[in-house]
């Protein structure tokens, strides 16, 4: 599974990384992708959530599981 990791990005630059990610993602046919995020107060989190529900790329996402770093980390399902 691709990764990209957005520890202490600012929402605006990070979001420009998720598209860029994606668009890898889709290229590479991947099936999932990981983005972490990081936990801290969940600015980061809820746009990507709310990026990712708005992607003709996602077809879903989810928290990621503890070995994947849990809810600190979201785990895109790419469309076909």
């Amino acid at each position: 599974m691709i990764k990209l990791d957005l520890h202490a990005e600012r929402v605006e630059e990070a979001l420009d990384r998720v598209a860029r990610f994606l668009d890898e993602a889709v290229f590479r046919n991947e099936s999932e992708a990981l983005i972490i995020h990081g936990h801290g107060k969940g600015l980061l989190k809820r746009a990507v959530r709310h990026y990712l529900s708005t992607s003709p790329y996602a077809s879903g996402f989810r928290a990621g599981y503890p070995s994947e770093g849990g809810d600190g980390a979201t785990v895109v399902t790419l469309r076909e």
